[in-house]
């Protein structure tokens, strides 16, 4: 059975649409540089240091809907969700800057945080039921063999520890969203999209060591914050408060 959401105020919602729309007309717009861009160079060759403000520029879709997330009604959720958001944001500003080398790791903890702060918010939401658990395992399955096929590479770079841990939260983030007990199939969807996005950048970096599939990872990148926001924000029933949720 699905939980209600408290209703804390009636204008959030209109203000949150906005600023979800406005995150995505930002992620398209990326995307699209991101596209030009790649058709301007060589074949796998790093999409980002094009400009100054990239960084900023890369992270703005996360900020607004962080900002949207602001507006949610229910108090726990919102503010998992926007430590999520804000922590994406972070970690795509530091994945930007390729010209910095502890920017990956950096990136990688931002985006583990970012999990955690999803995990939590969607974990009171899970509802075991025989279909979703099945889709949780083969989750549990992929991630074991994205990380069996990773392992030489990552033992060569002194990664497998931090590579492990943040693949291990990852699909727990991941299973969790299929477990919600939501409305709309939108944060699951996300979730995984997520997932494919990291998918594809841990192969991007231990696989083909280029930029190739910059394009798609952005692309699914921001289809995941974009379909787990909407998800959590928009189309869940609604009962008056009692009080703010802890």
């Amino acid at each position: 059975m699905t939980t209600p959401l408290p209703v804390t105020g009636r204008r959030a919602a209109p203000r949150g649409r906005t600023l979800w729309a406005a995150a995505a007309v930002v992620a398209a717009g990326y995307g699209v540089f991101l596209i030009v861009t790649a058709t301007q160079v060589p074949a796998g060759a790093e999409l980002t240091g094009r400009f100054a403000a990239q960084p900023a520029v890369k992270a703005l879709a996360a900020v607004l809907l962080a900002a949207a997330a602001a507006t949610h009604p229910a108090l726990r959720e919102r503010r998992w969700l926007m430590g999520a958001l804000a922590f994406s944001a972070a970690g795509d500003f530091l994945l930007a800057m390729p010209w910095w080398e502890p920017s990956f790791v950096l990136g990688l903890a931002a985006f583990l945080i970012a999990h955690l702060c999803f995990l939590a918010a969607l974990l009171p939401l899970a509802v075991v039921t025989p279909g979703r658990s099945v889709a949780a395992g083969v989750v549990v399955l992929a991630c074991a063999a994205l990380l069996v096929w990773f392992w030489p590479r990552l033992i060569a770079e002194g990664m497998a520890v931090p590579v492990t841990v943040y693949i291990g939260v990852l699909g727990a983030m991941v299973c969790t969203a299929l477990l919600a007990d939501l409305p709309t199939p939108w944060t699951a969807l996300g979730a995984v999209c997520f997932a494919v996005s990291d998918a594809m950048i841990g192969i991007s970096k231990f696989v083909l060591r280029s930029e190739a599939l910059a394009v798609p990872i952005w692309w699914c990148y921001a289809a995941s914050l974009l379909l787990i926001t909407a998800g959590l924000l928009f189309g869940r029933p609604a009962v008056p408060a009692a009080g703010p949720e802890g």
